[in-house]
């Protein structure tokens, strides 16, 4: 099965998304001291993730404010902002069990550049429309 990953141009940060089936996928959080994944579900939103990236993707030149896609229960976001000179700066928060006495939260940055952002929609197309067993 497909995965793709959004990896940080600065260090050996990346988010990986695998295992998709039907409306859930895997979102891992890796890189140096970090190490967290959960499965989540986007419910009737499956591609969202895919329209974000497109959108991002479409830009011919950095925009302004932050752009953010999650999932319809909160338990992933994944938010963007581009400086003037193109690199690009994606928040990532995972969240589950809210209002437990064990919920937890994990949250990093990654930083890119503009001129990826079209080869990660290509990648995340592939992901979200390919069929799952």
């Amino acid at each position: 099965m497909f995965a793709f990953d959004i990896s940080s141009n600065v260090s050996a940060r990346k988010i990986v998304f695998s295992e998709r089936q039907g409306d859930s996928f895997l979102v891992e959080l890796l890189g140096q001291g970090l190490n967290v994944s959960m499965t989540v579900s986007a419910y009737t939103d499956n591609r969202g993730l895919l329209r974000w990236l497109e959108r991002l993707a479409a830009c011919d030149a950095p925009w302004v404010g932050e752009d953010d896609w999650s999932t319809i229960e909160g338990e992933f976001r994944i938010s963007a902002k581009c400086s003037t000179v193109g690199q690009v700066f994606i928040q990532v928060h995972l969240q589950a069990l809210p209002g437990s006495v064990e919920e937890w939260r994990a949250s990093a940055g990654i930083e890119s550049d503009l001129g990826s952002m079209s080869r990660y929609a290509s990648a995340a197309r592939k992901f979200f429309t390919e069929q799952t067993g």
